[in-house]
């Protein structure tokens, strides 16, 4: 048994692997364990993780740091690969409410934390306050910028690190309570919010529909179809053609004939500008009808797996031309457009389509529709994707009257060129789309490991700082930056700005920049209106963190 005492014990790559596995696997057993229907799903890893750094469980110092920052960023670039494709969307509608209460959040804690400057001792001790209030938001980049401006000042930046660690472990048990709280007293169910948000999408989302006319406008017989008057610029889609009993799929050179009925698909405006310009709307569709013909029209879903068509327009296809078929919409990452002939073509794409059996299997081979291809993620764009995020993170802003330049860092550069990169979806070669399955594995490893990182790390010095001295007494007063500020934001978003629950976790999560809340949040529903949320203020968030703990340090060194 002494190999196995040495394994745990010893300093080697194996040592420290079994270390950070360890804290992994029972932090995520923790996790599950429910009391009441709540469980603190990832965030039991950092629990555990100051549970075993306080027992003596060891990862050499520069490794826990790697792997910590490389665990969020991992984590950070997934979510925003997530919630890229509806995130401008999101800032449309809730973008500036959500916006405001979380600078609302940021404001309040600074304001908090000048009360306890003036109202109590610490202005005899700035450097632990400012690493309280740091740590009270779960903010490491903000304690990092603050740790600049002192160094700057020639102060010793490890009582900021006491003030960061009495004040982390609340930082995210004051989150989650709030979120519970809120639950409670307003008498919120997760499911039910879930329901409502995708409601409210739904509502705010103009569904395609599809109509049938019979051309009455003569000074359409004889034209062709595509020099019909704002069809194609319209985005209105033209499936089927009935000539007499026959049924057939049009293109853009079918010529229009007197008595013609056709089927078109749009958004309700636009079909509603046809049935102007074509005739009236007829009460059966002719989808509906029998055709005379011997191949008859089917309707089916074909998925874009082929990647050398990405990035083409769908009049660019000639599928009609072609092979007698139409697309009639287009699913995109939940969302739904026409097929309408500008639209470019990109990977995981959806496609409804009409035409024969075999005109559609001859287009279902050339765009690919293979379900497999989504189970093989493209890696060298991850990689890219995140090469690309550290370097946006690590450019300096340069602020008038900063010490040193403010920065996104390794947690705000990869998100925002996630959400980037996957509304672009496609650059050159490159295919940034990452299929759920593989978003979920990794989003789920990298946030693992950052908080069993963090755990392990705190836990190095947690009891003893909590136990003696001043330990109780800051953690207390730490308490009030988490709690007070989330609070009252809390109760002024659900009141005041009726702010879907699940959403309101999201701000919540966002505005502390804190992954193990974000996690909470997200185990309470299975919605995307906690990630929509949290992606919609944290780059705006983490720079009010990055500059707020950097200012309020230097005044209050100024005023000492």
């Amino acid at each position: 048994m002494t190999w196995l005492i040495d394994l745990f014990t010893k300093p080697s790559v194996g040592q420290q692997v079994v270390a950070i596995a360890l804290t992994a696997a029972v932090g995520l057993m923790v996790g599950k364990i429910k009391v009441k229907g709540i469980s603190l799903g990832g965030a039991g890893a950092l629990f555990v993780g100051i549970l075993l750094g306080h027992l003596g469980l060891r990862v050499e110092a520069n490794v826990l740091h790697f792997i910590q920052e490389f665990g969020l960023i991992l984590f950070v670039y997934t979510i925003g690969m997530q919630v890229g494709p509806g995130f401008m969307d999101s800032i449309r509608r809730h973008g500036l409410v959500l916006n405001i209460l979380s600078t609302s959040i940021v404001l309040l804690g600074v304001v908090v934390t000048l009360c306890l400057y003036f109202f109590t001792d610490m202005h005899n001790n700035v450097p632990v306050l400012i690493g309280m209030l740091c740590g009270a938001v779960t903010n490491t980049p903000s304690l990092g910028a603050a740790n600049s401006a002192f160094a700057a000042a020639g102060v010793d930046t490890s009582l900021t690190g006491i003030g960061y660690a009495v004040a982390y472990p609340f930082g995210v048990i004051g989150i989650i309570l709030v979120m519970i709280l809120v639950r409670i007293i307003f008498r919120q169910d997760p499911v039910k919010a879930s329901e409502s948000y995708a409601a409210e999408i739904a509502a705010h989302s103009k569904e395609i529909e599809s109509c049938s006319l019979v051309v009455e406008n003569q000074n359409l017989y004889g034209v062709l179809l595509k020099d019909i008057p704002d069809l194609i610029s319209s985005g209105v889609v033209m499936t089927r053609l009935m000539r007499g009993e026959n049924i057939f799929t049009p293109n853009g050179s079918t010529v229009i004939e007197k008595g013609d009925k056709v089927h078109i698909v749009g958004m309700p405006e636009a079909v509603a500008a046809m049935e102007k310009i074509i005739g009236k709307r007829l009460e059966k569709p002719i989808t509906l009808e029998t055709s005379n013909t011997d191949k008859k029209i089917v309707v089916k879903t074909i998925l874009v797996t082929n990647k050398k068509i990405l990035g083409r327009t769908i009049g660019s296809l000639a599928l009609a031309e072609r092979y007698g078929v139409n697309i009639s919409r287009v699913v995109r990452s939940g969302f739904k457009f026409t097929g309408r002939l500008d639209l470019r073509i990109k990977f995981a794409d959806k496609l409804r389509v009409v035409g024969t059996a075999e005109g559609i299997e001859a287009a279902a081979k050339e765009l690919g529709n293979s379900l497999t291809a989504l189970d093989h993620p493209e890696v060298m764009p991850a990689f890219l994707g995140i090469f690309l995020g550290v370097i946006v993170g690590s450019i300096p802003i340069a602020l008038p009257g900063m010490p040193t330049p403010l920065k996104l860092g390794l947690a705000g550069g990869p998100l925002i060129v996630a959400i980037v990169l996957s509304r672009k979806r496609k650059i050159g070669p490159l295919n940034f789309f990452m299929a759920n399955s593989a978003n979920l594995m990794l989003r789920e490893f990298g946030l693992t490991l950052f908080l069993s990182c963090v755990g392990l790390n705190a836990g190095i010095k947690f009891f003893d700082v909590l136990l003696n001295g001043d330990g109780l007494y800051y953690m207390g007063l730490a308490a009030l930056i988490t709690f007070l500020p989330l609070a009252i934001v809390a109760t002024v978003g659900h009141l005041v700005f009726k702010v879907n629950y699940l959403s309101l976790c999201g701000v919540l999560a966002g505005a502390t920049t804190d992954p193990p809340a974000l996690a909470f949040a997200n185990g309470q529903a299975n919605s995307e209106a906690v990630n929509i949320g949290y992606a919609s203020v944290y780059p705006l968030t983490m720079l009010l963190r990055i500059l707020s703990g950097q200012v309020l340090a230097i005044l209050l060194l100024q005023a000492i």
